[in-house]
């Protein structure tokens, strides 16, 4: 170990010299504060001892120096003194000394303590090559969590299904790099358009895991899954699974687990682009909301379970049918929305949510979807992120 000496007194400074090397440590001596503090500037030492009345810069200041200095590493610094005054040490502690030697010092005493002082180097020396570990480990984390962020974002829909009659939306806020909240819409056939909204039960790796294997299942390619789309046998043909059917399957599929408890909520319908008509399911979501035309506005609430809370009793799902005319409009969303707090631990509710979206009629389905998750901004002022956000609009085009 190096050892920097800062001391006056030449007898004592060849004397303490003397006693290091002999030990095996490797010693650099200072005339002065001075001297020793432009030693330390330009190398690093683990210990420092020094006198602390001295010409130029004194013990004192000399260690003061030494804390302010932003550098790997820790220094363990010995104060040699006369001073035995409870003032005295107390001055010296705060100036950043670690331990204290009356002068004229005993060699025992001084070997004793440079083993405390060793000990101390060796453990801080070992805990910062493990937070360098645990850095590394950190930034390696980081990377995977922002490349499988990527990977669960690539899988929401990237182009809108083209309609004469309809306009789509979607809006995707995730509350950390991962979510458990997906959504998608894609064509059907030539006369259906397949769009859905799920809401995985907690945040994390396992939500996000069991949400990206919802997005693979939940593909209209007959080839890639049979969920959404059936193969007739002996044709080249396929029909619609009915929604109903679909929410009973992924009941059967996906049971909730005692040992995680982890559980998701959904919606799914098939609209018929050319009559308006969406056949729908909601399984424990929250109520989507249908802002007429006419000026009128609800949320449709269909009382159900999440999918896997009723496993094994046969059917449990039944669809419901909304006919939509010109000029309507359609909100799918995620139970972050109505429950996300402001200050006051209030919730933003359905109401609010009816309130913001009637106040964005005349705006475009998307900006109304901005102007939305800017309220909410507002609304969460200072309570940070709580849960995912996601938005699906549909509007039947006046």
């Amino acid at each position: 170990m190096k050892i920097l000496i800062a001391e006056d007194e030449r007898v004592s400074r060849r004397l303490l010299e003397s006693r290091l090397k002999k030990w095996g440590y490797e010693v650099t001596a200072a005339e002065d504060g001075k001297e020793a503090w432009e030693l330390f500037q330009k190398e690093h030492f683990p210990m420092v001892i020094s006198d602390w009345m001295m010409p130029e810069m004194d013990g004192l200041e000399l260690l003061r120096r030494i804390r302010s200095i932003d550098r790997p590493g820790y220094v363990y610094t010995i104060l040699l003194t006369a001073r035995t005054e409870k003032e005295d040490i107390l001055a010296g502690m705060e100036s950043g000394a670690d331990d204290f030697i009356t002068k004229p010092f005993d060699k025992d005493e001084l070997l004793a303590r440079l083993k405390v002082g060793l000990r101390i180097t060796d453990l801080e020396r070992d805990l910062a090559q493990r937070n360098q570990e645990l850095e590394k480990i950190n930034d390696r984390m980081r990377r995977d969590l922002e490349a499988a962020a990527k990977i669960q974002q690539s899988l929401l829909p990237t182009q809108l299904p083209e309609c004469e009659k309809v306009n789509f939306a979607w809006k995707y806020v995730p509350c950390d790099e991962l979510a458990g909240d997906t959504l998608n819409l894609f064509n059907l056939d030539e006369d259906h358009v397949g769009l859905y909204l799920l809401d995985v039960s907690g945040h994390g790796v396992p939500a996000a895991l069991l949400s990206v294997n919802l997005s693979r299942i939940l593909n209209p390619n007959p080839e890639q899954s049979d969920l959404l789309k059936e193969q007739i046998p002996g044709t080249p043909g396929y029909h619609l699974v009915r929604p109903e059917e679909v929410a009973d399957r992924l009941n059967q599929r996906f049971p909730l687990d005692s040992n995680t408890e982890q559980y998701f909520t959904i919606q799914y319908g098939q609209l018929n682009i050319k009559s308006g008509s969406l056949t729908f399911i909601s399984a424990g979501h929250p109520p989507m909301i249908h802002l007429k035309a006419d000026g009128d506005s609800k949320a449709i609430q269909v009382r159900s379970m999440p999918i896997g809370f009723m496993v094994g009793v046969g059917k449990v799902y039944q669809e419901q049918i909304l006919d939509l005319k010109n000029g309507d409009r359609l909100y799918f969303y995620s139970d972050g929305i109505i429950e996300a707090m402001n200050p006051k631990r209030e919730q933003f509710g359905v109401e609010r949510l009816l309130e913001s979206l009637n106040k964005s009629r005349a705006s475009t389905l998307n900006d109304s979807l901005d102007q939305l998750t800017d309220e909410l901004e507002l609304w969460t002022v200072g309570q940070g992120c709580g849960d995912d956000v996601s938005l699906l609009a549909l509007e039947i085009k006046p």
